[in-house]
């Protein structure tokens, strides 16, 4: 055997592993790692997925740019809007269907969308 081979056969056996364990590890195929949390931008999170409803205005859901339905939305303050979002309304499913999101990239989403319908209308 070459000494390379031999060499990390026994670094797994002096820390505890089997030579067994350490040849199948050796000789798994690498994989990619997953996608890391802060990876995933407010903006990625909404093109994902969020515009599906909100880029049309499906089943009712408030159009990203349409100020007048956002504010309307968000009166009783965006912890609230972000609390409806998350258990689910009208046509929407819990959490906009995504549950692998964390809360936190799920409210960074809805501001997003809020802040973007505010500042930037588009026209009807």
């Amino acid at each position: 055997m070459n000494r390379k081979i031999i060499m990390l056969l026994a670094i797994p056996l002096a820390i505890g592993f089997s030579s067994s364990q350490a040849a199948e590890n050796a000789a798994k195929p690498a994989t990619k790692p997953a996608a890391n949390v802060a990876d995933r931008s407010p903006e990625a999170v909404v093109n994902s997925k969020c515009i599906e409803c909100h880029g049309t205005g499906k089943a009712h859901s408030p159009r990203i740019g349409d100020r007048e339905e956002w504010t309307k939305r968000a009166s009783k303050g965006l912890d609230g809007l972000v609390l409806g979002a998350t258990r689910g309304h009208d046509g929407m499913p819990a959490r906009g269907g995504r549950p692998d999101l964390t809360d936190a990239e799920f409210k960074a989403a809805i501001f997003y969308m809020f802040a973007k319908s505010v500042s930037e209308p588009v026209k009807k």
